[in-house]
């Protein structure tokens, strides 16, 4: 047990943590404890908030998100972010949500921009708030030479025996596309698993594979042609937060990213 741990059951008169496996866990006093801990800690943010509402905001934020939503919507925001608060710093990673909402409740950082899916939307842990951001429909995308680029619109079985770009399995995304398939007698045939919808696209190009994918703005390549699906589909960016009081220069962020 560290120090402080030893320092805070001494001060408390009281075992706060017990023996879990390699571990420990939180004893029903130490839950007690650690619920005045965060009632405090919510006290003390709204405090500096107030006392530094008309100052010049300061810090460092910490954002995490897919690949595709840090290019296509962090990136522009946090241009007009920084020229309104230029002393805030934003730092960004990709990666997976999963992981990202981990470490958000671990507090290693502020802010989640997340992909949902509407046939299988996100399920979100206790003490995490949710915004949408914005709504994207999503279409299938085809090499420009495949025959069913005429089509007006397609069936998922229309795509049976297709090899397929998708994100990685285990995914929201993957999930969602594999569960809309099997609702229709189809079993997805996927050859390439990448993160990223652009190298998805980049092997539709190459007549590799189909994907289904937001289309990107200002794509108007011929080597690719984009179809509805006959049963709607759009993702959800969400922006995640732990439901806490959240400093000025978190707020700020927030705002910028939503509007």
């Amino acid at each position: 047990m560290s120090q402080q741990l030893r320092r805070i059951e001494a001060e408390a008169r009281t075992k706060i943590v017990a023996p879990k496996g390699r571990g420990l866990r939180l004893t029903a006093k130490g839950e007690v404890l650690a619920g005045y801990a965060r009632q405090v800690a919510e006290a003390m943010q709204q405090a500096e908030n107030d006392l530094h509402r008309d100052e010049t905001y300061v810090g460092h934020l910490r954002v995490a998100a897919i690949a595709s939503v840090i290019r296509s919507v962090l990136g522009a925001k946090l241009t007009a972010f920084h020229r309104e608060y230029p002393r805030v710093r934003v730092s960004a990673e990709d990666g997976e949500t999963a992981d990202h909402l981990d470490r958000l409740a671990a507090g290693a950082i502020d802010l989640v921009l997340a992909e949902s899916w509407s046939p299988t939307p996100l399920r979100l842990p206790a003490g995490v708030l949710a915004q949408r951001i914005t709504r994207e429909a999503l279409f299938i995308a085809v090499p420009g030479d495949h025959p069913l680029r005429s089509h007006g619109s397609l069936s998922i079985r229309d795509l049976a025996g297709e090899r397929w770009a998708t994100c990685a399995r285990g995914s929201d995304a993957h999930n969602a596309l594999e569960q809309v398939a099997r609702r229709h007698g189809v079993e997805l045939d996927v050859s390439f698993c990448v993160a990223d919808h652009l190298t998805q696209l980049a092997l539709v190009r190459e007549g590799l594979a189909v994907a289904c994918v937001p289309i990107p703005a200002g794509d108007s390549d011929p080597r690719v042609a984009y179809l509805p699906l006959d049963t709607e589909l759009h993702r959800d960016i969400l922006l995640l937060e732990r439901a806490q009081t959240a400093s000025l220069a978190l707020q700020a962020l927030k705002t910028c990213l939503v509007n």
